[in-house]
């Protein structure tokens, strides 16, 4: 046996050493290999023969689980050129590179060399959609996106269904290579419907984005295998209790999916945790993460997405991370958002820089939009203000003849760029995971003596059901909620002035 050809024995036994080989080969560097590589790839193992047709595998973000992929298709394209397979995920253009990358590999010397069976069609340049003379391929789009003229796997069964057909047995080998027909099961090896996180993490909270991956699943994804025998792959990390694993789990028994969770934080039999990947995180750093945002850590790196209809809505602010002493800075922007009601009117006043997102002051009275100009004018006179809040300002005052901003614009001699109310408020249900990824994402200090109405709305403030904060009595000071709303305003219309924290 020649080196060459022992290689390809170990690759189309073991799923591990393929992906480690493949990686080597690519980059020139090692495969550092975890505990749940091995997990993984035995499952993968199982796919290849047969024995796992509907395979779930959460696990924490950045743990290796776009190289394990692209393996197992490079692995699959190997073992039966025809085979075929679709990539989904979030985003197009992730989906499209990872396509790329494969067609890249598959069309290098070093994999020519391997197997020379494997020819990718001259004609196979575009990143959605190619071919290998033998009639496999790729077809990469969106968890949202159409996927038409093309079906994974390899008809297999004696069939006359024109649905399976119609479904994507669309090409034709250029050479007429015959399927592996040996008695390795894995030889015969059709191909796989891969999705790879079909959620983005700032949609997770939005019903209407956690269905619509949904229906697309069952409307599109499905229904695009080639025989009732190709594998269809869901890898993500768990986002929301009702994502597209929890539905697939709650809903779809008859389905038997076999389900394999990797907590980043792993719980022996005694007790003791231990990283489930050393090489990306230590057990003390875990637990900072865990820390820091509770919520997120076990959700995303823990797989244990935890139900918040009776949590706050601003489940991601911490108190020791998120308040502290401000210093208002003269030279640079003051950024008011206003909330009109009558009892009382409140306004948060906000300064960004390159480094931090602060919240300076707030003001709660009782009283006319002119007393509140006042007082801003009193606590910072000659300040740089840019105005923004509660779009329903816009309407006429009970005092005046002119609406609450016009007031403002007029009182402080503004111009109409410093006025930047947005025509509508953003949603209060899309809203509330917005923000919250603000608190994660960002570094957002409130002052924790002038800011103690913002701090309470934070701290207080409940979610229902579809996520809106509990305003359902103006007596209960918990569900007025009038500072939290002020902070939402200000988050939705200066995103873009932020800075991304440094990691």
């Amino acid at each position: 046996m020649t080196k060459s050809q022992a290689i390809r024995h170990c690759i189309f036994e073991d799923t591990l050493f393929a992906t480690r080989f493949f990686f080597a080969s690519e980059t020139g560097q090692k495969f550092n290999v975890g505990e749940h590589h091995k997990t993984i790839a035995e499952a993968f193992d199982d796919v290849f023969e047969g024995k796992t047709r509907f395979l779930i595998i959460n696990l924490p973000p950045r743990y290796s689980k776009t190289e394990m992929k692209k393996a197992f298709v490079k692995k699959g394209l190997a073992l039966n050129p025809a085979s075929k397979y679709i990539l989904t995920s979030y985003s197009a253009n992730l989906a499209l590179d990872d396509s790329e990358k494969i067609r890249d590999a598959v069309t290098s010397d070093w994999y020519t060399n391997l197997f020379p069976e494997v020819v990718v069609k001259k004609d196979a340049k575009a990143k959605q959609k190619w071919y290998t003379t033998a009639g496999g391929g790729i077809y990469a789009t969106s968890s949202c996106g159409q996927i038409t003229g093309f079906g994974a796997g390899v008809v297999q069964t004696e069939s006359t269904d024109i649905e399976s057909f119609l479904n994507g047995d669309d090409v034709e080998p250029d050479d007429k290579t015959e399927t592996p027909e040996n008695d390795d099961p894995k030889r015969k090896f059709g191909g796989a419907i891969i999705i790879d996180d079909p959620l983005k993490v700032i949609d997770a909270d939005s019903p209407v984005m956690r269905q619509k991956v949904i229906d697309i699943f069952e409307g599109t994804i499905r229904s695009r295998v080639n025989d009732r025998n190709t594998p269809i792959i869901v890898i993500m990390q768990r986002l929301h209790k009702d994502d597209l694993c929890g539905y697939l789990q709650r809903e779809e028994e008859k389905y038997d999916w076999r389900v394999i969770s990797l907590p980043a934080i792993v719980t022996d039999e005694d007790g003791n945790e231990r990283p489930l990947y050393p090489f990306k995180h230590s057990l003390e750093e875990l637990k900072i993460m865990r820390e820091q945002n509770k919520y997120v850590f076990e959700t995303q790196y823990q797989q244990n997405p935890w139900t918040s209809n009776d949590k706050l809505w601003l489940f991601t602010f911490d108190r020791k991370r998120h308040t502290g002493t401000t210093t208002y800075n003269p030279r640079m922007p003051l950024y008011v958002s206003l909330d009109f009601n009558r009892s009382p009117m409140t306004c948060s006043l906000w300064q960004i820089d390159p480094q931090r997102i602060t919240c300076i002051d707030t003001i709660k009275m009782e009283g006319t939009t002119r007393m509140i100009c006042m007082e801003i004018e009193k606590r910072y006179p000659h300040a740089n203000l840019i105005i923004t809040g509660d779009c329903s300002g816009s309407n006429l005052t009970t005092m005046s003849l002119i609406d609450n901003y016009k007031e403002v614009q007029y009182y402080f001699r503004l111009g109409e760029a410093a006025m930047q109310v947005a025509k509508t408020n953003p949603p209060l249900a899309q809203s509330r995971l917005f923000v919250n990824s603000i608190f994660e994402r960002f570094v957002v200090i409130i002052d924790k003596d002038r800011c103690k109405p913002l701090i309470f709305d934070f701290e207080n403030v409940k979610s229902d059901e579809d996520n809106k904060p509990i305003k359902t009595s103006r007596e209960n000071e918990a569900q007025k909620a009038d500072m939290l709303d002020n902070a939402r305003y200000f988050f939705h219309r200066f995103y873009s002035h932020f800075t991304p924290i440094n990691h």
